[in-house]
């Protein structure tokens, strides 16, 4: 009898385990690829007003390595390795990338500088941060390892600064790939804007790491330490819905955040 009650239960959990995956492998392709994927404008397919170059990976159909080997090959196409600065940004689930940040980076320049990023997704970020945090990491990784490697190539004195940047996901997918010692090396500055949980476990930050952080942003204060202070996680997600869509510096919408003053190698 008792065998019997367990093999019952053990029934019941491993057919809900089951139906509950599916739910998740649906949700996931309506959301990524199916009817209710999201598409932003994409700065980075528009021409530069400057001489500055633009390059964005759109691979859905490839590994994230595939797809990192590709974007670079466009970037080095493009002339994006001769230029004096490199920014490496990550973009956000749905893929959006920040026009602003972007062009920011280029007046800062004065044009001489090339920013590559690449899609991981096309669902919003909420859902892949809840469902597939992992695509985005890999992501990260494979087109930072990518560019790394290209740069080892380039004669130290030639090379171009590099700049990795992140906002909201992308910040904490960059952060992963940053954590592998061999781009960290390569890495010149890193921008950290609206990192999901920033705002109680910011990481210690060099002279050449800025990390933004708005005082109200609930996406900043995500993390499981709300599990423990329910009064508290229930006004961060009540502030959610909606906080994209205020003015910069307000909630989840960025100003601008450039590299500081004295972290790159004269003469860029």
């Amino acid at each position: 009898m008792v065998i019997r009650r367990a093999a019952r239960i053990l029934f019941f959990a491993v057919a809900g385990y089951t139906l509950l995956g599916a739910l998740v492998a649906h949700l996931w392709w309506a959301l990524d690829s199916g009817p209710l994927t999201s598409e932003p404008r994409l700065v980075l397919a528009d021409r530069a007003l400057t001489p500055a170059v633009r390059v964005y990976g759109d691979h859905p159909e490839l590994d994230a390595r595939d797809a990192a080997r590709l974007t670079a090959d466009a970037l080095d196409d493009a002339g994006g390795f001769d230029r004096s600065v490199l920014v490496v940004t990550i973009p956000t689930g749905s893929g959006w990338v920040d026009a602003d940040q972007v062009e920011a980076f280029e007046d800062w320049a004065s044009g001489d500088v090339a920013t590559v990023a690449m899609r991981y997704s096309s669902a919003p970020s909420a859902a892949v941060y809840a469902l597939r945090p992992e695509v985005a990491a890999e992501s990260a990784h494979a087109l930072l390892a990518e560019v790394a490697t290209r740069l080892r190539a380039v004669p130290v004195d030639d090379r171009p600064r590099l700049v990795v940047h992140g906002l909201s996901l992308g910040a904490q997918a960059g952060q992963f790939a940053l954590d592998d010692p061999a781009i960290a090396a390569l890495v010149d500055v890193a921008l950290w804007q609206g990192r999901p949980g920033a705002a109680e476990r910011s990481r210690p930050s060099g002279p050449c790491v800025v990390t933004a952080v708005n005082p109200d942003d609930p996406v900043a204060a995500l993390g499981w330490d709300l599990l423990g202070e329910p009064a508290r996680a229930l006004r961060v997600l009540a502030a959610l819905p909606g906080s994209d869509s205020e003015s910069p510096g307000i909630g989840h919408r960025y100003r601008p955040v450039l590299p500081p003053a004295g972290c790159l190698s004269p003469g860029w």
